[in-house]
């Protein structure tokens, strides 16, 4: 499944801070550190997706679809609000992947079915808003922040014949979006690592390699079913999840390994390079049973 938007759970009041501390159901933390490599849970009151993990804070920050906001997450405080979004279209927020820029800005993809596609920013400052000028129809799930400071995001539009058609472009927060990887069909996770471009498209059944210097010249890494969002990893590997509750972890051979298994549907994944874990989230589409969604840590050994 991708990563699409979700009937909205219930929300809790942000005077609540609608969410619960660490919630570990196992006893991982490190000794002394109190830093939990896991396995672990941390169970959520909302939707997540996207994750970003900032190493030089040890702060993870999750997109909540539900609540249509920005969280943070740290093992010594547990989960706390960052800002509530722009306001949400009416098929429900639809939030994708979460950036932070080096000045602390937040970037957060929505994905609009077609009709209400933005990305929305966050400044250091506080008030939330959406990048102008953007293409509405474009359905923005992707987003990634390469080393010199450029941000990716990945797209789809739905024709009238119902296929569908997408891409990888270039965005500016002034309000222009470029495309520089096109041909793609149903890309959900763009990630860049280096002087490399990695895509994930679901209906291609492929994770797909760029050279950023000359992105059009794509190849392919490595074929995965359905894959989705994505995230680097320990010694040039990448992580996305799969059909099957899989999370497959894939090489730089292009060598593709399922390093868990288990879950109901795997969404956004980010990588702890300092502690060598994993934060990975599991969304349960059952929401008429009132099934609470949740981040797992995964130790990476």
């Amino acid at each position: 499944m991708s990563p699409l938007p979700r009937p909205l759970v219930a929300l809790v009041t942000v005077s609540a801070l609608l969410l619960s501390g660490c919630g570990g159901t196992e006893d991982a933390a490190e000794q002394g550190s109190g830093v939990q490599r896991g396995p672990a849970l941390l169970a959520v009151e909302g939707d997540p997706n996207g994750l970003w993990w900032d190493d030089a804070t040890q702060t993870l920050y999750v997109a909540d679809d539900a609540g249509n906001r920005l969280l943070r997450w740290t093992d010594a405080d547990g989960f706390a609000l960052v800002e509530a979004l722009t306001p949400a279209p009416e098929q429900g927020a639809g939030l994708g992947q979460v950036v932070r820029t080096s000045d602390g800005t937040l970037v957060v993809t929505r994905f609009g079915h077609g009709t209400a596609g933005a990305v929305v920013v966050v400044p250091p400052s506080g008030g939330a808003q959406d990048v102008p000028g953007l293409a509405v129809e474009r359905r923005r799930i992707g987003l990634t922040l390469a080393s010199d400071g450029q941000l990716y995001d990945s797209w789809f539009v739905r024709q009238s014949s119902g296929d569908r058609v997408g891409a990888v472009g270039a965005l500016s927060l002034s309000g222009t979006e470029s495309e520089v990887i096109t041909g793609l069909k149903k890309p959900v996770g763009v990630l860049a690592v280096g002087r490399t471009l990695f895509v994930s498209d679901q209906d291609l059944g492929q994770v797909l390699q760029a050279p950023l210097g000359e992105p059009s010249s794509y190849t392919v890494l490595a074929a995965v079913p359905s894959p989705d969002l994505i995230a680097a990893g320990p010694d040039g590997a990448i992580f996305t999840g799969s059909e099957g509750g899989l999370l497959y972890k894939l090489e730089p051979s292009g060598a593709a390994s399922v390093f868990h298994s288990g879950f109901d549907t795997v969404r956004g994944i980010a990588y702890d390079p300092s502690h060598r874990r994993l934060f990975v989230v599991d969304h349960v589409g059952h929401e008429a049973q009132g099934v609470t969604h949740s981040i797992h840590i995964l130790p990476v050994e």
